[in-house]
């Protein structure tokens, strides 16, 4: 088996990506303003809501110049706002705002106060105090000089280095935290708290030795510990713990990514100190609350779902209050490269702002929707007055099936109930339409075309004799096939993949495998492998043609045999097979190319979604020139994968907010937001020098590495920006598409269980065909 490890720049990270729930809404407790009890309903409670004032508004802090990724914020004792970051190729930098973030001081170079040399060392995980000190580690870049070292930085610029490698069991520091009694606490990379005296660098006590610890805060007199299971508390005074607070550990607990630190540059959770004498607040991935020690209820403050803290882009680095009751976030941004990019958020108290906006527009997925909640974000922060709400078909705490959920969702619309917006991946966009189901859009759409324009090969495949248009996919994915020059120019199609990967049938094992897709199991192969194939399959009227089902199946067939040896050697150790929320995600090309590149793959197919992605397909290539990528054709033809279909219901509740969320959407802001989702449709931003120039501003996007551990071979290698003709190439392409391959979950659903009982030898290849043809026949009967 393989391993694959990412690096941006020479700092190893590790992908974090916040779950988001919705979370009721809440008001700020300065105010004394208190949500309506949840307990109560009708008119009474309704009118209550809707008189509720008061909210917490989100803006951004102007940053200073060149700010990267933050590694840590804090607010100094005199009132200044300090950040410390991380300048590209520069090394880390500190600065302070004394009028919170409008402008910035004098930047100084942490390795330029320690005295160290940058082409030796590198500062990493500096940590700041509100007295003005700093703690950091040291890292050399060679293994010729010194291990790793610890420094303080006193208020005054003193270097004091501090020999506490001996007392870490890891030698990592994975956070540091500064207390009120002149020590600071680090986090010994999850195995121990250590608490550690500034004056001399000796070792005060340690906490939570043997445990695991996610994340801690240092909160005045208290320490709480956030191990992978439960909340410990302990008195800073004696370091002595100190009784449960149940609604607190109840709280928090209650979500288990709380729990969980995935990363060493962010986290789960960021706290500071409250605004009475031991209260505290708090800010997850589903908002920000507060607390008082010894009470027994924890207070919303801020609705994440109303600002960009539910946002899956955004991880959690710090979190600090000013003297006027105003929240700072710095928090890292992954949405807009493939690394991420230090923002700070500000949050301030309007009393005359609905508590609660006045509209909820309800958007409907079939599965979860990483897209539509990063758009919420900036949706919902340029419409104030409007609630988003994003409702799942299917969730994993639900046993529903693709047929139930869509039969729930007819139910709903029919009965005049249903969303206002629908996602319409995996859902018979063909059927809704025919039904009058949803409303014609084609007004939006023209808007947006005279503004920015939309890509024409996208937009006309949609358009209806009349010249209505009732869907019309966000953004878009190429499907793409990688492989050997000789392989990949002899697929033309179906059969010919088959017959290219059975001419190295006596090659494969659990080490060489045909192709990408397989890993997943018979279920996943048939419906990823579907997305050029699909389109084959349905006649004019709706329903299944059996001949072009059995033609995939028997071909799917083939190339799964083909990998059957190394596929029972996964499942022999209990590989799991993705589940359908995960579907998207394995089947984007990019993400094997380094397996492609070593041997582990022979072909690698799927979809191309950003230029990201196209950075990884042709760093592989320079790697190894007899590498090529290619147009992947199927049984269908010249094909592009619809991404976020959207419609607006005929019947919606909210036909104007309904409107504008679909024209944002469509919008230059709406389409530069997600660029790992798929290709923009608005043709400014897809012809846009910007959208392509990925990476920083000499086209590095970081490292890859994989390694074998069976064989001990290991392969890295720069993954850079594609030069301009092979950009060109692909941005042509992408304008050349005219077949949309649509995702109607309930075909998939009926092919892939009676397709993959076919490939695992339960049944014959007719009796999988026609299985799958009465199914769909059956679910369009009712």
């Amino acid at each position: 088996m393989r391993h694959q490890i990412w690096k941006k720049g020479t700092a190893l990270t590790a992908a974090f990506a916040l779950a988001v729930v919705p979370a009721l809404a809440g008001c700020g407790s300065e105010q004394k303003e208190k949500a309506a009890d949840s307990g109560k309903s009708g008119e009474q409670d309704k009118e209550k809501k809707e008189m509720a004032m008061g909210r917490y508004l989100e803006e951004d802090v102007t940053l200073p110049e060149g700010c990267g990724d933050i590694a840590d914020m804090t607010m100094l004792e005199d009132g200044s706002l300090r950040v410390c970051y991380i300048r590209s190729g520069e090394g880390a930098f500190y600065t302070d705002s004394s009028d919170g973030g409008k402008t910035w001081g004098e930047t100084k170079n942490l390795a330029e106060l320690l005295g160290i040399d940058p082409e030796k060392y590198t500062v990493s995980y500096p940590k700041l105090g509100a007295n003005g000190g700093i703690f950091l580690t040291i890292y050399p870049f060679s293994e010729n000089v010194e291990e790793m070292s610890y420094y303080y930085i006193s208020p005054d610029g003193t270097n004091q280095k501090m020999d506490i490698g001996k007392e870490l069991s890891s030698g990592y520091v994975a956070d540091a935290r500064f207390t009120h009694n002149n020590t600071v606490i680090i986090n010994d990379f999850g195995t121990a708290l250590v608490e550690i005296s500034l004056d001399d660098g000796s070792i005060v006590r340690k906490y939570e030795e043997g445990g695991t610890v996610s994340c801690f805060a240092v909160l005045g007199k208290h320490l709480i510990a956030v191990t992978d299971t439960t909340l410990h508390y302990y008195n800073l005074e004696t370091g002595e713990p100190l009784e449960d607070e149940t609604a607190l550990t109840e709280q928090i607990t209650s979500d288990e990514t709380n729990l969980q630190l995935t990363s060493t540059s962010s986290f789960p959770m960021v706290f500071t100190e409250g605004d009475e004498e031991d209260s505290i607040f708090y800010t997850d991935d589903k908002g920000m609350y507060r607390y008082s020690f010894g009470g027994s209820v924890v207070e919303q403050v801020i609705d994440g779902n109303l600002n960009r803290i539910s946002s899956p882009d955004i991880s959690l680095v710090s979190m600090v209050r000013d003297k006027d009751g105003n929240f700072y976030l710095a928090v890292q941004d992954s949405s807009e490269d493939m690394g991420r990019t230090g923002k700070i958020l500000k949050y301030a108290y309007s009393p005359d702002t609905p508590a609660t906006p006045d509209t909820e527009l309800t958007v409907y997925s079939l599965t979860d929707n990483t897209y539509i909640r990063q758009v919420a974000a900036l949706f919902q922060k340029k419409y104030p007055d409007i609630y988003l709400n994003l409702e799942i078909g299917i969730t994993d705490e639900e046993a529903v099936t693709s047929t139930d959920a869509l039969k729930n969702l007819n139910t709903e619309i029919m009965a005049g109930n249903g969303p206002d917006v629908l996602v319409m991946d995996g859902i018979p966009s063909d059927t809704y339409v025919e039904k009058g189901m949803l409303k014609d859009i084609s007004g939006i759409l023209d808007k947006i075309e005279e503004e920015d324009g939309i890509l024409d090969n996208i937009r006309e495949s949609y358009v209806q004799e009349d010249g209505s248009q009732y869907v019309m996919p966000v953004r878009f994915g190429i499907p793409m096939l990688q492989g050997q020059g000789e392989d990949v120019t002899a697929v033309t199609d179906l059969a010919s993949m088959a017959d290219t990967l059975e001419k190295y049938q006596s090659e494969y094992s659990e080490m060489h495998m045909p192709m990408s897709l397989l890993v997943g199991g018979a279920d996943t192969f048939i419906r990823q492998f579907a997305d050029v194939n699909a389109p084959a399959w349905l006649k004019e009227d709706g329903t299944l043609d059996e001949a072009a089902v059995t033609e995939y199946l028997e071909q799917a067939n083939r190339i799964y045999q083909t990998g059957k040896t190394g596929i029972d050697a996964l499942k022999a150790q209990g590989f799991a097979v993705y589940s359908i929320g995960e579907r998207n995600m394995m089947s984007d090309i990019s993400a094997s190319a380094i397996s492609v590149l070593g041997g582990y793959y022979k072909l690698s197919v799927g979809r191309l979604l950003s230029p990201d992605g196209l950075a990884f397909l042709y760093s592989a290539e320079q790697e190894e020139t007899n590498l090529t990528h290619s147009l992947w054709n199927g049984q269908a033809q010249n094909c592009f994968i619809p991404e976020q279909t959207v419609g607006i219901s005929a019947k919606a509740a909210e036909p104007e907010a309904a409107e504008k969320l679909v024209e944002f959407l469509f919008s230059k802001e709406g389409q530069e937001t997600g660029a790992s989702e798929g290709f923009p449709v608005n043709e400014a931003v897809y012809d846009s020098e910007e959208y392509w120039a990925v990476g920083d501003e000499n086209g590095n996007l970081g490292t890859l590495g994989s390694g074998n551990v069976e064989t001990g071979e290991y392969i890295e290698f720069d993954i850079v920006r594609a030069d301009e003709e092979t950009t060109k190439r692909v941005q042509e392409l992408g304008k050349t598409l005219t077949q949309p391959s649509e995702q109607n979950e309930i075909i998939l659903e009926a092919v892939a269980s009676n397709g993959s009982r076919y490939l695992e030898g339960e049944i014959s290849l007719e009796e999988a065909a026609k299985g799958a043809i009465q199914q769909v026949n059956l679910y369009l009967s009712e």
